[in-house]
């Protein structure tokens, strides 16, 4: 089984819905947010990330050939915001759909405020993936590519990290519902917000 076509597989019956994005087509600058501020390794994939908020990667999902990655509003506390396939896998019984978090189990929670795909979304996705995950044939905390495939998947490491880590610091970036966009329109329009 090859478990790059696998993942591809389920991801792309999602790509363009909401800002869910999927490799090849992530945006390199939202990769390049994502990757500085998650911390996530130059070697690891990303295969599809959904923002919940506008512009940057200001807060949302990434997921990844090793595993899930979230920020969330300062609001939204969890305990880690990583998980590999592995621990997903083991905290599957425990996943739970609040109508703006999805509870990952053992305190992750990842704040779904401000995405119009609902929490039970994220969810399914990932539930598709642990199948696929615990049906590869290798021993590993993640996905296992074939090395003579992964030249098809993008993958853009951004060359100054910290500058893009402390830019997207401010936790105060509006929310993707529809009171922010219409006041981030009205800022870009004319210059200023309305309160």
């Amino acid at each position: 089984m090859d478990m790059q076509d696998e993942m591809l597989g389920v991801l792309t019956l999602y790509h363009g819905e909401n800002d869910f994005d999927v490799n090849p087509y992530i945006p390199s600058k939202i990769e390049h947010y994502a990757r500085a501020s998650l911390g996530i390794s130059d070697d690891d994939y990303i295969m599809a990330t959904m923002r919940t908020s506008f512009g940057k990667f200001h807060r949302g999902l990434v997921i990844s050939r090793d595993g899930i990655y979230w920020l969330n509003s300062p609001l939204v506390e969890t305990n880690v915001n990583h998980l590999s396939w592995r621990e997903l896998s083991d905290r599957k019984s425990k996943f739970r759909s609040h109508p703006r978090s999805v509870s990952l189990g053992d305190g992750a929670v990842f704040d779904n405020k401000g995405s119009l795909n609902k929490s039970s979304f994220i969810i399914n996705i990932l539930d598709l993936l642990i199948v696929r995950y615990e049906a590869q044939e290798i021993e590993s905390d993640g996905f296992v590519f074939d090395q003579t495939k992964v030249h098809t998947l993008g993958r853009s490491i951004p060359d100054d990290k910290e500058t893009l880590k402390a830019e997207n610091i401010d936790h105060t970036a509006p929310t993707a519902d529809i009171g922010s966009f219409i006041n981030n329109v009205v800022k870009k329009l004319f210059g200023k917000s309305q309160n």
